[in-house]
């Protein structure tokens, strides 16, 4: 796999670190940018199928790699790139598990799913973007930085990566509230993002 950026790991870092302080550095959209990129190739070859979950997935990869207490289990800060991909699939893991669960879950009250695998094939974004997505791929980052930073449910969930039941236990709250704030978290960020999209299109 090719290096992400020309800057030293140590240098990376460094960038991802400043991402929530006072004065980010002005690379960060960059760095996340090029993550990005790496990490819809992979999803690409490894994971076919996904589809709009691919995503969701790379949002939440992307937000723990933010998170200066995840980026504090980094011991060596040349290991960078690898640690970042192991994010990213532990992220997509998480979430083929969940939708499993899920699929479980409608199977047993009776409600099919008849997605074709064919079509989950389709769709999928090219690994090189355009000036324009290029564009909009910035500004959803932005977006994404904004949108978990107040959402402390959404933290512990995407970025903590703990269950929905210690999501529950820690913030004294029923899974089924948990659930609820999640599905709202999701859907605005899927709001924003999309107007973003149309605003740049």
């Amino acid at each position: 796999m090719p290096p992400v950026l020309t800057e030293s790991p140590k240098t990376i870092v460094a960038v991802l670190t400043s991402a929530r302080s006072a004065a980010p550095d002005p690379r960060v959209d960059a760095v996340l940018a090029a993550f990005r990129r790496q990490w819809l190739a992979i999803a690409r070859r490894r994971y076919p199928t996904l589809r709009d979950d691919v995503e969701d997935a790379i949002q939440n990869a992307l937000v723990k790699l933010l998170d200066v207490d995840k980026l504090a289990t980094l011991k060596d800060t040349a290991l960078i790139e690898g640690w970042a991909r192991s994010v990213f699939v532990h992220t997509v893991l998480d979430l083929i598990r969940e939708r499993q669960r899920e699929h479980r879950r409608r199977a047993e009250v009776g409600i099919r799913r008849d997605d074709d695998p064919e079509d989950l094939l389709r769709d999928l974004p090219s690994p090189t973007p355009t000036p324009e997505e290029t564009a909009s791929e910035r500004e959803r980052l932005r977006i994404v930085t904004r949108c978990i930073g107040g959402l402390e449910v959404a933290r512990l969930k995407f970025v903590d990566g703990l269950p929905d039941k210690e999501v529950a236990a820690r913030r004294h709250l029923t899974r089924d509230a948990v659930a609820g704030q999640l599905k709202r978290f999701r859907k605005t960020l899927r709001k924003a993002l999309g107007e973003t999209d149309e605003e740049l299109s």
